[in-house]
């Protein structure tokens, strides 16, 4: 505490009462030091927060600079002088410290962040604003295990990538070579069959864009689709399908969906599936006809 000095009042050299008096107030050298500590520190602050407005003002300003140059790139109106003041920028904005420092990577399990990151020109260093997210979503979706992709800039130092990959869904048998496809008929070129060799097998020309299509009605069809091995688009216009017992059931253009109904409630009633059958046709609306096997004969008492 400072220290205070007072006059007494009945001091007889006053001759009269006076108030007293205080003598100056003087602060210890703990004190001044802890005022200059608290001086300097909002010096520090000052200047921090100043530094940081005008950081954000230069950022701000180069980002929209850059914007608009990359806009006029995409339309061609802009020339050899207009490419070096976006070169320009973009250095400056580097030297300003807005470089890459992480890559944030969310859905990836088959890219690696590494690939990722090295793919839209990421890397640890790399100038943010060399980052043109369009590309590189563009670059992304370029790979085939990629669906959907989407890049953002996180300003000062960081990059967020965010996936959507396909799901295999089947095999397409083309020409004795099997591919794996997802659930729109896209071709995962990246994808080894042998390691989806589980998965339903689709054969001919068109087969994958129809195969959800006919995977769909199957699937309420348990018992069915349980028998078959494999479905074979024929003529890019119907469906047959080959069964575990050897035979094929040949459905028509207009609604498999009510053949293969009318099929589950005639096995379900006569155990149809069961026939020795090579053929079971169902290409005319409400007939069912069955074609035995050469060199088999059907059992006493069966038929359609």
């Amino acid at each position: 505490m400072p220290k205070v000095t007072r006059v007494r009042a009945s001091d007889p050299a006053q001759g009269r009462c006076r108030p007293p008096k205080r003598a100056p107030v003087r602060t210890s050298p703990a004190g001044r030091m802890k005022l200059s500590h608290w001086l300097a520190a909002h010096a520090r602050a000052a200047r921090r927060r100043l530094s940081y407005a005008l950081r954000l003002a230069l950022m701000t300003a180069a980002i929209i600079a850059c914007g608009a140059l990359s806009l006029m790139a995409a339309t061609g109106r802009l020339g050899d002088a207009g490419a070096a003041l976006e070169s320009w920028i973009e250095a400056r904005l580097g030297d300003a410290g807005y470089v890459v420092a992480w890559v944030d990577v969310a859905g990836a399990q088959r890219i690696s962040a590494s690939e990722i990151a090295q793919l839209i020109g990421a890397t640890p260093g790399a100038g943010l604003a060399t980052i043109d997210p369009g590309e590189a979503r563009a670059r992304l979706e370029a790979l085939s295990w990629v669906e959907r992709a989407q890049v953002l800039r996180l300003w000062p130092d960081r990059v967020a990538v965010i996936l959507t990959e396909r799901t295999p869904f089947a095999l397409w048998q083309n020409n004795q070579v099997h591919h794996v496809i997802d659930r729109s008929g896209v071709v995962i070129e990246a994808a080894d069959a042998a390691e989806f060799a589980r998965l339903p097998i689709f054969i001919g020309e068109g087969a994958p864009q129809q195969a959800a299509m006919l995977a769909g009605i199957l699937d309420l069809h348990p018992e069915i689709a349980a028998r078959t091995t494999h479905r074979v688009r024929v003529g890019a216009r119907r469906w047959s399908l080959r069964l575990a017992s050897g035979g094929e059931v040949l459905l028509p253009e207009g609604d498999p969906g009510g053949a293969l109904a009318q099929l589950a409630a005639m096995h379900a009633e006569r155990g149809v599936l069961d026939y020795e059958a090579q053929i079971i046709d169902l290409r005319v609306d409400g007939e069912m006809v069955l074609r035995p096997w050469p060199d088999r004969n059907a059992e006493p008492g069966r038929g359609a």
